[in-house]
């Protein structure tokens, strides 16, 4: 495994603010002589890229050795420039908002610049990840072969924006936050963080039949100090910003589409799977037919699975088998 950076100076996003951006990304395999092998994986909400190996298939399922796949670190996700690590004007709070379309217009010129790569056989990505790989294919279908979003969507619902503007809350809620300034960490804030997160990652089957002892937890309260450590990697601030990048996803949110959502899910002409699990409470599969209704050459392929949104993850083993047969159809 070879990991890189990739610096961009005085980078635009579409707000028109110019910031220097940092990408961290990460080689697993070799890419070929012809630049021609590589599969492009995006990481989730507060995900690195030690997170997204999870998504890569078992060679039991498919054997993905002469295959390169390239995982970019989102901005935000405290690997890549995030509030946490970059520098005054831009520090803490007043990181500004960067969005989905910011993140690939980046992630696009580290893949064709610093790596030479002028074609991708696939893009891929769980739950944000996903947000990343439809917007992707609606830039660049021209150099895609296939995408495989996953438990994500084209564009965030409002009832989506509305569960996390909840969770947002739950830590600016936090005296200790101060506003994002704080000096020391919220706790009181991080806890709530983590439980308003834990009643909707994972489904009500989840919960009703203990699925949570599949994953050595013994009870509910287990599952928010699971939660909580999983989110407690990030710094807070670092926590928003990657939420605010959530709020503001829509393929059609560019000059390009101008709005167009439709338009903008026709312009996507590279083969697809769009797979998002049955029991998912913010990204439905009812969303994820509107979109394949409008993609010339998609297939809706749900994950069956009670796990709720980490079924697409890669850590509920029905959800991981289904991911990997699904980059084998679409590579084949």
């Amino acid at each position: 495994m070879e990991e890189g950076t990739f610096d961009l100076k005085k980078f635009q996003i579409q707000s028109g603010i110019e910031i220097d951006i940092t990408l961290k990304y990460t080689l697993v395999g070799e890419i070929n002589e012809n630049k021609d092998n590589c599969i492009l994986v995006l990481t989730s909400y507060s995900a690195t890229h030690e997170d997204a190996l999870d998504l890569i298939p078992d060679r039991e399922t498919f054997d993905t050795s002469t295959f390169c796949f390239i995982v970019i670190n989102m901005i935000g996700n405290s690997a890549s420039s995030s509030p946490s690590n970059t520098l005054n004007p831009f520090d803490g709070p007043r990181f500004p908002l960067v969005t989905v379309h910011d993140n690939v217009r980046a992630q696009h010129q580290l893949i064709t610049e610093e790596l030479g790569i002028t074609k991708l056989r696939l893009v891929m990505g769980f739950s944000m990840g996903g947000l990343q790989t439809f917007e992707w294919a609606c830039q660049h279908s021209n150099m895609i072969d296939a995408i495989l979003p996953i438990c994500g969507a084209a564009k965030v619902s409002k009832h989506n924006w509305l569960f996390l503007e909840g969770a947002k809350a739950a830590l600016r809620a936090d005296q200790k936050f101060e506003g994002g300034d704080y000096t020391e960490n919220p706790e009181i804030g991080m806890d709530a963080f983590a439980k308003v997160y834990a009643a909707w990652v994972f489904s009500q089957d989840f919960f009703r039949e203990e699925l949570y002892r599949n994953m050595g937890m013994e009870s509910v309260e287990e599952v928010v100090s699971f939660m909580k450590g999983y989110f407690g990697r990030r710094e807070p601030n670092d926590l928003i910003a990657m939420i605010e990048t959530w709020q503001s996803a829509d393929i059609a949110y560019n000059n390009l589409h101008k709005g167009d959502f439709e338009g903008a899910l026709r312009s996507i002409s590279c083969k697809a799977i769009v797979m998002p699990s049955r029991t998912d409470l913010y990204f439905r599969v009812e969303d994820s037919e509107n979109e394949v209704k409008h993609m010339p050459n998609a297939e809706l392929r749900v994950i069956d699975s009670k796990f709720g949104h980490v079924a697409g993850s890669g850590m509920d083993p029905v959800g991981k088998r289904g991911i990997g047969l699904a980059i084998k159809d679409l590579l084949s």
